[in-house]
């Protein structure tokens, strides 16, 4: 509790340029933990020269073990203390919260799992409608750490100091968007604890891309080294979607790329496609006939990944291309789009596949493929998606802001960068197209997919950085890839350099530029 105390009011005096000195603070404490530390913040605060309050949201003999110690340390201080026991009592202190500069919420910590009640609600409330900077200790009070949800009300916070770990409900929105800059502090935890119970969610920061490299920089390496894609898709007004997972593998440097179409399509890909190669197919108005099946699955046999679904539609033969792969196909098989909605149909073919499947939903196609609605897998994102990949032996890439990537192991990475400026059509296929020409340099799933997600976000955020907000088109996204991975590599392969340009860094929606 020292430690975490002391840091927090580091972190604040940082934060407000070391400028304490008969700053107005009101130090608002629940009664547990959280409020322990913030009677230590308070005590730093005083000790620095600012003019500190202190709220207790509880009954003084509520308040337990240390947070009660260093509650007494206040007291023998001399420190000004008052108790709020109820939502009258609250209107006695409104000035005082009123004309402070710095309010620092702890009231509530990560324990929170039902809705937040009186007096904090109300508490809540009144500080949220404050001017003043709100830094939480900890998390959000009213924020679920495991969910991102909002318990009925949640501090909206400029700066969060949490211990240990980011929690995973501080990386899901709408709990992201309530932390403000959030910075991770030390408190003591022992790294072999850590290394006893590592956790099964990461947030995905930084890529790590030695493998990746080292298979680049092989002087004797050639097309063949690096991959062959088969995507599987396009139908009548859908061309476009197939056309940009291709060239989006290509530019992700996959050897080779062969792209499967409804035959009367053809002669359309061909004009939109240059380094890829088309293989018409069976097909009657623009639609994949049954029939094409079988000679989908003669493509796919000499390919290392094979993705299906941009712009397929879900007629009788895209479903027919869909299950086949499944029953038949062995290697890595990246399921998006239409193929999704095709999977849906029948989930028991996922436990049929000797494929290595994965599949790269959108919330409304995570709730097709559940029978639930959307709101519902948005309630919950989390532990739908882990329970999903753990119990179908699939990846997922659950997409939506701060994306979710989910492995059969539990492991799970979340995503932080993109950002709404990309929010188009087409994303979802260039991300298909990233992933393959990924997977297709034989690197692990676990390492390269996760990658892939945060490249795609970050070449948008990078475009917006650069020329300014505006709307960032998936097409624009594929003509960036080979100028914003040479960046990523030569940070990568700076020796010594544990960093990455600065707009590529993000604190919970607010970039560090």
């Amino acid at each position: 509790m020292e430690n975490a105390g002391r840091a927090s009011f580091e972190i604040l005096k940082k934060a407000l340029d070391d400028d304490l000195d008969g700053l107005n603070v009101s130090v608002v404490a629940g009664p547990g933990n959280n409020g322990g530390d913030g009677y230590v913040i308070a005590r730093y605060l005083i000790n620095s020269g600012a003019d500190v309050k202190t709220f207790l949201l509880s009954p003084r003999e509520k308040i337990r073990g240390d947070a009660r110690a260093n509650l007494n340390i206040l007291e023998r201080m001399g420190a000004s203390i008052w108790q709020i026991n109820s939502v009258d009592a609250l209107e006695s202190v409104q000035q005082m919260w009123s004309d402070s500069s710095v309010i620092v919420d702890a009231i509530l910590g990560t324990g929170l799992q039902l809705e937040v009640r009186s007096p904090y609600r109300e508490a809540i409330e009144k500080i949220n409608s404050l001017k003043a900077i709100k830094m939480s200790v900890d998390i959000p009070s009213g924020l679920d750490s495991d969910t991102g949800k909002i318990l009925g009300v949640a501090i909206q916070a400029n700066l969060t100091a949490t211990f240990g770990f980011k929690k995973l409900g501080m990386a899901l929105y709408p709990g992201l968007g309530l932390c403000g800059q959030t910075q991770t502090i030390d408190i003591g935890i022992p790294e072999t604890a850590v290394q006893k119970c590592t956790p099964d969610v990461l947030l995905y920061e930084k890529p790590d891309l030695k493998r990746y490299l080292s298979l680049r920089s092989d002087p004797t390496a050639h097309k063949g080294t690096f991959g062959r894609v088969l995507v599987v898709g396009g139908s009548s007004g859908k061309t476009g979607a197939v056309a940009m997972a291709a060239m989006a593998a290509s530019r992700m440097g996959a050897g080779l790329v062969t792209v499967a179409v409804p035959a009367s399509l053809n002669s359309i890909l061909e004009s939109k496609l240059t380094e890829e190669m088309t293989e018409p197919l069976y097909d009657e108005s623009g639609h994949f006939l049954p029939s094409a099946a079988n000679r989908v699955l003669e493509l796919a046999q000499d390919k290392d990944v094979v993705a299906v679904g941009p712009g397929l539609s879900t007629g009788p033969g895209a479903l027919k291309i869909v299950q086949s792969l499944l029953n038949h196909y062995e290697g890595k098989l990246i399921i998006d789009a239409d193929g999704l909605n095709c999977l849906a149909q029948d989930l028991s073919f996922l436990s049929r596949t000797n494929a290595e499947v994965v599949l790269t939903p959108h919330p409304g196609e995570m709730a097709r493929l559940l029978g639930f609605s959307c709101s519902q897998v948005q309630q919950n994102r989390f532990a739908i998606g882990k329970e999903f990949a753990t119990t179908h032996k699939c990846g997922l890439v659950l997409k939506g802001a701060s994306t979710i990537t989910f492995f059969p192991s539990g492991q799970a990475f979340v995503n932080n960068t993109g950002n709404s400026w990309m929010a188009s059509g087409g994303q979802g296929d260039v991300l298909t197209g990233i992933l393959a020409g990924l997977v297709a340099q034989r690197l692990p799933l676990e390492a390269i997919i996760p990658f892939g997600v945060w490249f795609h976000g970050l070449v948008a955020d990078g475009i917006v950085d650069r020329d300014g907000p505006g709307p960032v088109v998936a097409t624009v996204i594929v003509s960036e890839i080979p100028n914003f991975l040479q960046k990523v590599i030569k940070t990568c392969s700076k020796k010594g350099k544990d960093s990455y340009p600065r707009f590529w860094r993000r604190l919970n929606g607010v970039r560090d530029r």
